[in-house]
């Protein structure tokens, strides 16, 4: 009997995936244990290990498409078996072959017969037409005599209170040049503007040829002129790809629709509900790093093995003020507000479609070059999607430090679960009074961003003013 094999589920809060790869194909013998395909999960792209085996008789899931966890994606059996007589698992008819990706919803209109978009036609053919023309179809004819194109009804050009006739700077040059009042010609621009076609239309019809043009005329590259449009008003505009300062016509370029990753469905999920559930509330302040600075710059000349970065002093310096401060290290449920005994410091990750947040577990009771390499090892891994979802759970606080990027201060969603993030900026040399002078000093600004359900602001300051301490006066962190 065939056996169905269903996506698993890989991680705790994993609701779908996707097949990144296959690792096998149609018609392929299957060992117990063997790697058959990655999956992308909200988490990271894990490798997936069969638990039959068989020859592969049907792979039911194409690379790319998002199924439900639970879901068939191939079917493994007996040469000559027939793959859709049903097998080990209910599932076995619940997904056919997919032939190409899923279509992302609204990226096309309905097609017809031919393959040509159509609407709704409730009232005939004289109503598409009345569409077509509100859309910009140069081609149907409004169903109004007030809806005429454009070149029917040339209009004047519009002239402001002091009488100066609107119209691009381009566009009086040639008629300057060319001996024409550009009060006489009619402006097919925005609100009567006279542009450059509008010009050289009137040179052609006086029988002049342009004296001068432009580089991009002068290749018969001239910039396109839309048909005018007829709106359900009945009234014609027109629209222009001209440039009013220097007559280079505006380049278009597609717009696209990117599918979401698992990753961004997730990010998406759970950062709209810390937004709508949670109240936030933000607290900055400044932390003088010099000596911080300079206690690292010692460390990287005595540590061997490992490279001390001034985000693994923040993570250690966190981990020592939660100890102190264990109402930060909570999260908010329904039945009362958990404070977490163990202090595990997530960091957050960022990647090409999203981020992650790796955990370093007991991270008050960890050495700083245990901490670094630590921090190190998570974060390569994250970036090659190599993390387990053991390594991506169970953070009680979260670190986001932008500062690298040179952003120097910012405020952060609360990861759910948790009860605060800190935002950490960049670190820059700055005037400082100190004494009645004014000094240099380097100064980093972070953000604690928590839930308010969880704890007030005073808490909140009260940690953060430990945690400057800490890092103002970095010895502490090794007493």
């Amino acid at each position: 009997m065939a056996t169905v094999v269903t996506l698993p589920r890989l991680s705790d809060t994993m609701e779908e995936g996707v097949i990144a790869k296959w690792r096998i194909k149609v018609g392929d013998k299957v060992k117990r244990g063997q790697i058959i395909a990655e999956i992308e999960t909200d988490k990271a792209t894990m490798e997936f290990e069969s638990f039959d085996s068989g020859t592969v008789l049907k792979l039911v899931a194409a690379e790319g498409e998002a199924l439900p966890v639970g879901a068939t994606i191939a079917v493994l059996g007996q040469p000559g078996e027939d793959p859709d007589a049903g097998g080990k698992t209910s599932e076995a008819k619940a997904s056919k072959p997919v032939e190409g990706t899923t279509p992302i919803p609204g990226t096309a209109p309905p097609e017809g017969a031919h393959g040509e978009a159509k609407l709704a036609d409730p009232k005939g053919d004289a109503a598409t037409a009345e569409v077509k023309a509100g859309a910009g179809d140069a081609s149907a004819k409004p169903t109004s005599p007030e809806g005429q194109v454009a070149k029917d009804m040339p209009q004047k050009p519009a002239t402001s209170d002091d009488g100066r006739v609107p119209a691009s700077p381009l566009a009086r040059r040639l008629a300057r040049e060319h001996d024409l009042e550009i009060a006489q010609i009619p402006g097919t621009g925005p609100h009567g503007r006279v542009i450059k076609t509008d010009v050289e239309q009137a040179i052609a019809a006086s029988g002049k040829a342009p004296a001068q043009a432009d580089a991009a005329t002068a290749a018969g590259d001239r910039p396109a002129q839309r048909a005018p449009a007829t709106g359900a008003t009945g009234i014609a505009s027109t629209y222009s790809t001209e440039a009013d300062t220097d007559g280079r016509p505006y380049v278009s370029r597609p717009t696209r629709t990117i599918k979401l990753s698992q990753m961004r469905k997730t990010i998406v999920k759970r950062m709209g509900q810390s937004k709508r559930e949670a109240p936030h509330i933000y607290l900055t302040t400044a932390i003088h790093m010099d000596r911080a600075m300079a206690v690292r710059g010692e460390l990287n000349t005595v540590l061997e093995g490992t490279k001390v970065s001034v985000n693994d002093l923040i993570v250690l310096a966190c981990a020592r003020a939660l100890r102190k401060h264990l109402k930060v290290n909570s999260n908010y449920t329904e039945a009362g507000i958990v404070e977490h005994g163990d202090i595990h410091v997530g960091v957050a990750v960022a990647l090409d479609d999203g981020l992650v947040v790796p955990v370093i577990r007991f991270a008050d009771q960890k050495s700083i070059s245990a901490i670094s390499r630590e921090t190190r090892d998570l974060g390569n891994r994250a970036k090659g999607k190599e993390l387990r979802p053991e390594e991506m759970t169970g953070s009680t606080f979260t670190i986001s430090n932008l500062g690298m990027l040179g952003v120097e201060s910012f405020m952060a969603v609360v990861n759910p679960g948790e009860s605060a993030i800190l935002a950490v900026g960049a670190t820059n040399d700055e005037p400082v009074v100190e004494a009645g002078a004014v000094v240099v000093r380097k100064v980093m600004r972070v953000t604690l961003c928590s839930d308010h359900r969880a704890f007030d602001g005073a808490d909140s300051a009260r940690f953060l003013q430990t945690l400057k301490s800490l890092l103002e006066a970095p010895m502490a962190l090794f007493g």
